[in-house]
Order: C-alpha cells, then sequence, then structure tokens
C-alpha cells in the first residue's frame, strides 16, 4: 500500500537541512535568554557528519544513540536528549533511503542498503516504544479522533448501466436497435418467473431512439406487474483533443452519450434470453509495447491485457457493429475490455454454465480496489457475458504468486493453481515446501473457491527446491487433479532427475477435510514440462514436453493411485511446444506449435506451411493408434499459444508470423490470430488476424461459448443472469487471509483479533467492541455503494491503540487502518489537546513494513520517514512554546522562504511517486 507523498513533511525536512526550521531552530537563536537546546536541525550537524552517520548504520551500528546528543543548555530536560537522538536516528534513516536510489549502485550492495533501512526501522519503532518523556507523548503510529478502514466492501448493487449506445442526445435513432431485436427479460420475485417478451417490432413505426425503447420497455414491464425499471444515463462530452506539434490541444467538446440503465429493486432478479443466438469466442490478449524507447530505466511501457469477445457466424444473429472511434476492431469483434496496468498477464479463460467468464490473472498492484500484500499476486476475475465485472478476487500472498491454472466444475465450483513465494496464510501446508536453505523457492498451490468466489480450502504442497502447479482439473466426484513441475523430489515421490512433472488429486473426506490422495512423479532424467490434463470418467490424460518430445499418457485412476495404461510419442516438435489438450467426446484434441511437418502417427489433412506452425491434432483417448493433425500457418513462424474445444468445435489462438492464410498481411508489428479448424476435413473454418495497441497483439488463452452471442450483444446486456450481488466476506473482497491478525489495546490490556475465514464487517465490528471492553463505538456507514467501519473512543479517557500484525500475517493494513491511537482531543484557546487531560499525544506515523525494494517503495519510505522527522520538530517547538510564551512571535519573525531548489526537489519526489504508482 502507498501513502502518498507528504510535500509538507517533506518540505519541513529540507528546511532543517537548510537550516530553515519553521520555528523551533531559528527561535533558539533568536531569544535573548536560551530557553532550550540548539536543534540538530539547525546546522550544528556538518554534511560529513552525516554521512559518516550514514556509514555507520550501514556498517551495522545502531541508529539511535542517546549519548551522543548534544545538549548546549545545562540543566535542559531529558526530554530534549531523548528527542535529538530520536531525530538523528530518524535522520540516519533518511540518508540510508537516499543512498538506495544512487546510480550505477549494484543489486548486492542496494540489498544491503535495504537490510540495513529495515533494521534501522525496526530499531527506532522499538526504541520510541520505550520512550518515557516528562511533557510529552509519542507513539510510533498515527495520532487521530477515529480509525476509518480503507477497505470498502461493496453493498448490493440494484443498478446495471450498459455501455454507451448514442451519442447527441437520447432522441437520437440507435443503431443497435436498428434490425430484429428481440430478447426476453425473465423476472425472479417471490419464487415465481415472470417472463416479459420484449420484440421492437411492436414499437411499429417509432424512431427506435432510447427515450422511446425505454418508454416501450417500461410499459411492457409495468404490465407484468413487476417493479423493475428502465431508464436513460448521461455521460458528459469531454475535451476534444487534437495532435498538433506532438501536444494535445482542445479543439472543442465532445457530444454527451447515453446508456441503457436498468433499476433492479430487492427481492427481484433478471435473467436476459435472446430467441436466436450464435457462436462466440473470448480472448485474452496482451497488447502494447513493454518498451518503446528500448530503455529499461525509464518505465514507459504502453502493455496492457485485454479481453475479446468475437461473433463467429451470422447466421442468425446480425453482424457486430464497429462503435465510434472503436480501435483496431475487425469484423466479428463484439467488444474488447482493456484491463488496468496492474493486469501483467492473462493466464487461462473459461466458459461457466451460466455464460459468465472467468480470468485468471497474475496482478502487480491494486486491482479492482484491492491491495495486495507483496510484489505479485493471483487475481481470479469473474465477467458477465457483456463484459461486465463481476467480482475480483486476489489470492493474499505474502510475497510473490503467479496463476497458472484453471478449471470450473460442474457445480459452480472454481479452482486455481499455481506457484507461490512467501506467507500463504490459511492455507495447508505440505509435508515439505521450499523451507530451510531453500526457502524463498516457489511452491505449488492449489485453491477451490464457491460458486460466489469465497474461498473453500487451499493446500500448499510442494518439493525442498522450485515448484509450481501449472494444471487442475476436477473430476466427476470433486476429486481435483493438479499436474505440475518440481526441480526435486515431491512428498512420497522421488524424481527422476532435471525437472520432472507431477500429478496429485486431492479430495475431502467424510468430515469435509481435504486429503491428499497421491503424488506421482513422471519424466526422464532431462528438463520436462507438463503441458496440458483433461479428466475422462476414472482416467486421466496428461501431455509434457521431454527432451523437445511431445508425449501424451493416460491413467486409470479406477484403483486410487493412477496405474499408466498407453504412451503416445508425438515425435520431436522442433523447437515448438504443446499449448493445450482437450476431451472431445471419445477423442483428445492436443494444440501447439512445431517445425515437424509430420508428427508420428497422424495423417495430414492440412499440410504444413513452413518455419514454425500452429496445429491441431485429434486422437482416441485411449491412445490408440491412428488420428489426424492440420497445421495452421505461413511461411513465417506462427504460435498457437491457446485451445478451446466446444460442442466438436476446435479453435486456436496465437501470434502470427508473416502470413497467415486469408489473411497475408501484417495489421501491425505483431499480430495474433483466432482460427476454427475443421481437423478431419483440413478446412479452416473460420479465422481473424488482429492487433493491438501500437500494433502489438498477442492473444494468452480463449474460451469457446457455442451459444453465447447474441442481439443482447448489441445492447451491452449479459447473457444469463444480470448478477448484481458480491460475497459481504472481507477475505473475498481484499488481500485478507484466513489467520491474519491485528492487536487492539486500550489501557494494559492488549487483545489480537484474528480475521476468520467467514468474516464481515458485521463480525468484525463485534470482535472490536468486545477487544476493547466495549471502550471502542464502532459503527458502518456507506457511501457511494461502498460499506466502511469507523472506531472511536466511547469517552475522553478512552485511548484506543492499533498494532500490526505479525509479518506477512498483518490485517491492519490490508484493512486499510494505520497503526497508531485514536482518542478524543478539546480545543483549548484555539489550540487541539488531548481530552484526558494529559500530555500531548504525537504520532509519528512509522510504519512497520518500510523497505526499499524498488522505486515506488523508496519514495514511500522517503515520505514517511520525512514526515516521522516533522513531528519530532513539532514536539521540539511545542516543548520550547511551553517554556517561552512569546516564542510564537519570535519563531515567526525568524522564519524564512524555502529556497526554489528545495521545492524542485521535493516535486520531483512527488512527479517519481505519481508516475510510478499510477
Amino acid at each position: 500500500m502507498v501513502t502518498p507523498l507528504d510535500t509538507s513533511a517533506l518540505l519541513g525536512f529540507y528546511q532543517s537541512r537548510a537550516g530553515l526550521t519553521s520555528g523551533g531552530a531559528s527561535l533558539s537563536a533568536s531569544l535573548t535568554k536560551k530557553v532550550a537546546p540548539t536543534a540538530p536541525w539547525n546546522g550544528a550537524t556538518s554534511a560529513a557528519e552525516a554521512s559518516a552517520a550514514v556509514k555507520s548504520a550501514l556498517q551495522g551500528r545502531k541508529f539511535v544513540n542517546e549519548n551522543s546528543a548534544k545538549l548546549d543548555l545545562p540543566g535542559a530536560s531529558a526530554d530534549y536528549r531523548k528527542m535529538f537522538a530520536l531525530y538523528s536516528g530518524l535522520s540516519t534513516l533518511m540518508g540510508v533511503a537516499e543512498q538506495s536510489g544512487a546510480k550505477l549502485i549494484s543489486d548486492a550492495d542496494r540489498a544491503k542498503i535495504n537490510k540495513a533501512f529495515e533494521r534501522g526501522v525496526a530499531e527506532i519503532n522499538d526504541y520510541v516504544a520505550g520512550l518515557d518523556l516528562e511533557k510529552s507523548r509519542i507513539i510510533q503510529g498515527t495520532a487521530s479522533t477515529s480509525a476509518k478502514t480503507k477497505l470498502g466492501v461493496p453493498r448490493n448493487k440494484t443498478e446495471y448501466v450498459t455501455p454507451p449506445l448514442v451519442s447527441g442526445s437520447s432522441a437520437n435513432e440507435v443503431p443497435a436497435f436498428v434490425g430484429d431485436v428481440q430478447f426476453t427479460i425473465a423476472v425472479k420475485r417471490s419464487g415465481a418467473i415472470v417472463n416479459v417478451p420484449i420484440n421492437l417490432a411492436d414499437m411499429g413505426g417509432q424512431t427506435r431512439s432510447l427515450v422511446n425503447v425505454i418508454n416501450y420497455m417500461n410499459q411492457e414491464l409495468q404490465a407484468a406487474g413487476v417493479d423493475a425499471r428502465v431508464s436513460s444515463q448521461r455521460t458528459a462530452g469531454g475535451p476534444k483533443t487534437t495532435k498538433i506539434n506532438g501536444k494535445d490541444v482542445t479543439i472543442g467538446t465532445n457530444p454527451d452519450q447515453f446508456s441503457l440503465k436498468f433499476n433492479v429493486p430487492t427481492g427481484e432478479v433478471l435473467n436476459f434470453s435472446a430467441p436466436a443466438t450464435a457462436g462466440a469466442v473470448y480472448v485474452a490478449q496482451d497488447t502494447g509495447n513493454p518498451d518503446p524507447d528500448g530503455k529499461a530505466s525509464t518505465k514507459d511501457s504502453t502493455a496492457a491485457s485485454q479481453l475479446l469477445k468475437f461473433q463467429t457466424d451470422t447466421t442468425s444473429v446480425p453482424a457486430p457493429l464497429q462503435k465510434p472511434g472503436e480501435a483496431n476492431w475487425v469484423d466479428g469483434r463484439l467488444f474488447a475490455q482493456t484491463m488496468g496496468p496492474e493486469v501483467k498477464t492473462v493466464r487461462d479463460t473459461k466458459i461457466a454454465a451460466d455464460g459468465s467468464v472467468y480470468m485468471l490473472a497474475d496482478v502487480t498492484n491494486k486491482t479492482a480496489g484491492q491491495e495486495i500484500k507483496g510484489d505479485q499476486d493471483v487475481a481470479l476475475l469473474k465477467y458477465d457475458a457483456a463484459g461486465k465485472l463481476i467480482f475480483t478476487r486476489t489470492l493474499g500472498a505474502s510475497d510473490e504468486a503467479s496463476g497458472l491454472g484453471l478449471a470450473l466444475s460442474a457445480d459452480g465450483k472454481i479452482a486455481v493453481a499455481g506457484s507461490v513465494k512467501g506467507d500463504l496464510g490459511g492455507a495447508v501446508e505440505g509435508p515439505l515446501n521450499s523451507t530451510g536453505s531453500f526457502e524463498g523457492q516457489a511452491d505449488s498451490f492449489v485453491t477451490v473457491y464457491d460458486a460466489d468466489g469465497q474461498e473453500l480450502w487451499t493446500q500448499r504442497r510442494g518439493a525442498r527446491a522450485a515448484d509450481e502447479a501449472s494444471e487442475v482439473a476436477f473430476g466427476a466426484d470433486g476429486t481435483v487433479y493438479v499436474q505440475g513441475r518440481t526441480s526435486s523430489g515431491m512428498p512420497g515421490a522421488p524424481g527422476a532427475g532435471g525437472s520432472d512433472t507431477y500429478l496429485q488429486a486431492f479430495k475431502a473426506d467424510a468430515q469435509g477435510k481435504i486429503q491428499s490422495l497421491f503424488t506421482s512423479t513422471i519424466g526422464t532424467t532431462g528438463a520436462d514440462k507438463p503441458a496440458g490434463m483433461v479428466v475422462d470418467g476414472t482416467n486421466i490424460v496428461v501431455a509434457s514436453m521431454e527432451d523437445g518430445r511431445g508425449v501424451l499418457r493416460r491413467y486409470d485412476l479406477s484403483g486410487g493411485a493412477p496405474v499408466l495404461t498407453a504412451t503416445r510419442d508425438l515425435g520431436d516438435l522442433q523447437g515448438g511446444t504443446i499449448t493445450g489438450l482437450a476431451l472431445d467426446g471419445g477423442n483428445i484434441v492436443v494444440a501447439g506449435s512445431t517445425g515437424n511437418p509430420g508428427l508420428n502417427g497422424l495423417s495430414v489433412t492440412r499440410a504444413h506451411a513452413g518455419g514454425s506452425d500452429a496445429f491441431a491434432a485429434r486422437m482416441s483417448a485411449n491412445l490408440s493408434g491412428g488420428g489426424q493433425v492440420a497445421y495452421y500457418g505461413g511461411a513465417g513462424d506462427d504460435r498457437a499459444t491457446s485451445l478451446a474445444v466446444s460442442g466438436g468445435q476446435v479453435w486456436i489462438g496465437g501470434a502470427a508470423g508473416t502470413d497467415l492464410p486469408g489473411a497475408p498481411t501484417a495489421l501491425g508489428v505483431k499480430d495474433g490470430f483466432l482460427a476454427k479448424l475443421d481437423i478431419a476435413g483440413g478446412s479452416i473454418d473460420w479465422s481473424r488476424r488482429f492487433t493491438g495497441k501500437d500494433g502489438r497483439a498477442a492473444p494468452t488463452s480463449i474460451a469457446v461459448d457455442t451459444s453465447g452471442a447474441s442481439v443482447l450483444d448489441r445492447i451491452g446486456l449479459p447473457k444469463g443472469e444480470m448478477d448484481l450481488t458480491d460475497s459481504p466476506r472481507l477475505t473475498a473482497q481484499s488481500s485478507l487471509r484466513t489467520g491474519d491478525t491485528f492487536t487492539l489495546k486500550v489501557g494494559s490490556r492488549t487483545q489480537t483479533i484474528t480475521i476468520d475465514a467467514a468474516e464481515t464487517l458485521d463480525t468484525l465490528a463485534v470482535k472490536i467492541r468486545r477487544a476493547s471492553g466495549f471502550q471502542a463505538k464502532v459503527t458502518i456507514s456507506t457511501s457511494e455503494g461502498m460499506r466502511s467501519l469507523r472506531v472511536e473512543p466511547t469517552t475522553d479517557r478512552n485511548i484506543i491503540e492499533f498494532g500490526a500484525g505479525k509479518a506477512d500475517r498483518d490485517a491492519l493494513a490490508m484493512l486499510g487502518i494505520p497503526e497508531g491511537v485514536v482518542r478524543k482531543t478539546r480545543i483549548v484557546d484555539g489550540k487541539t489537546l488531548p481530552a484526558d487531560g494529559k500530555a500531548m499525544l504525537y504520532g509519528l506515523g512509522l510504519e512497520d513494513g518500510l523497505n526499499l525494494t524498488g522505486d515506488m517503495d523508496r519514495n514511500h519510505a522517503l515520505a514517511v520517514v520525512g514526515k516521522a522527522m516533522g513531528v519530532v520538530r513539532q514536539v521540539y517547538k511545542d516543548l520550547v512554546a511551553a517554556s517561552q510564551p512569546q516564542s510564537a512571535i519570535a519563531a515567526k519573525a525568524a522564519s524564512g522562504p524555502v529556497p526554489a531548489y528545495l521545492n524542485n526537489q521535493i516535486a520531483n519526489y512527488q512527479a517519481a511517486l505519481s508516475r510510478l504508482g499510477g
């Protein structure tokens, strides 16, 4: 989580370095009678001394040393010595942070600096925790009158807004309403279903404008006796710009845009269907240029992930319309949804029975309002058939995680598999995993969610060395099968050497406890790689790459442990690979890329065209002889990156080389393709070549819905249920994991609060009230559709202190509650004072977990440490003011303007953080 750079705090920091303090430093020099020792930020510390302090800290010496604090006023309060020691420690910490940003520094030295910085933060926080002052109180965290969660939990929605359908005026004819437009809205209410047919032909000769269609639809809904209604939503047109000499110049205002808005009351659920449907294919792809200027240091990437939807035939459904200004559109494309920059890539895509779309992605920053704990996490994204995001679920890994495999069960469960480094709270740990000397290497994990995206269980089962789970599938009885790769032996299954493929199975026992059924390794002494897995009744078929050869194996699972019954070697793929495996009735379809024009035992129905071509092959699921293969490509190197099979249709997606069948001309620098192959006949039944932002498109996964397109797509409405609900669980709405903790202290009583699997804001509020001994007032409010929790003391005497949980298991940061205290205040002579009548309370805001691992982290650390230094200066200023009532006048007279170069340095920090944080 990134704190915005506090420019006022850094301003004070630079003022101190330049001898321009806002009162305290100049004050001590200007008073006729010295009432306080000279502060260390008043220029007494030379640049050489500051540099020596940083060097000493990097060599392992202490950051805080009261004995080194210099007081030039005999008899001064011991508070000053402690304040000066604390300030010097913070100043040294700031110097260490600045060192990590130096150019030409090695990774090893940067790691050493970061380690010293983290040690310094811990040391200073420990010092503050034990600090006993006569006239002040200082805490590590913040001091505020209330604590509010930044984590918002959405309440159930009552509105659904389509994409814009018309510009200029809602009275204009809407292109999407032209032609045969009819569908049914099934309204579920009070356990009954009311079907409301919508057929725009019933409007007669009226102009099919948004206003007229809305009136017609509302008449039909009212006549059916339901409460749902339709209205319009206006989006104001923004500035219209053009490029002149490389600069954006405003030349007017774009027209307003209008959308349909469905207003659905509580107690009603809408479901949409159309009488005529067509096939649809969803494509996840990477677009944009990851490094436009060829310099990694500039961080100018335009890369982004997209979700595309194609309609694949127009026999019963009119062809899709290109929207005004829609870039890189090709015939058949229904929409292209661009995801945020935090989505690094999409690994897998699946279609649920209700037509919704699940995507598995790796994310590197806050996504859909959810903070992540580490550098990279796994996100499960659910979209409806119209491309609207329904929910996002993050895994919650403390360090790094990658999602590699995705599967859906017949009863709506979702399984996700991949690799994880660092802590994964709530997961059942295997007997080995990467611990000890192997700590920091990746382990395999598999997580299963219910249909609402609520986590049911997670297993982390790995070897000592690095391993990952790359494929996952459900059996008919609910067994979860996992295929992966390991660099050493798995528990109960020794490796063959090099990297091996492994198989695992998990199933709940009679008590609901998840059991590991078996673990088995497959492979040669070389580098093997899993490449696909399908469940066929009580059998399982797996694909792997072994020494460059594509190999399929079939196992009988009826006896519990897998028994090998058949093997089929497709031959040397000549630099290619297998990218997909699917079941098609009693057959297996395998897809990939190869330079080999004659794969073993397969008759060629469409010839290899040259270079590396994509291929799709069909053979018996028992891996007996025979089968057919069709190649797809041109003279260049073409790669299949994904396979989808549905209703006997075989689809492949991938990256184009040069020419393609029916599309010889490149559209961009790197194009993608989507093709439907008739393997038996050797024909291409449908294909599209397309590109993306900056002329680059790289499909990563595809999914097919043979009845997924209809007139609903033109209007921006989903097939199936209009899903307006979401889980209230905190573990579903954030990266919080079961077992994450934080502490709550009131008086001398400290309680640990632990997040449960089904935790909600309401249950958390109860826990906080109880942990505080009912000294905390906890309320839940709703703003802009998001619920949040607020904590306040019940009386003037109470001080509530929030503390972070243990490393990697802290719940406080994910809740968005800062470490520190919550207390009441009162105003006396225009000054804010603690309501408990005791000494002034100051919060440093020096949070746990600060580090310098990246530019964003470093700028964040600079902001936090600079702010903490400003707090210490304020403590000094207040101490002086208490000793000399006229000090405020002297301070005002002594203060000076901040030089422009210091303001520029602050602005540079702010600009850097803005660029890095988006």
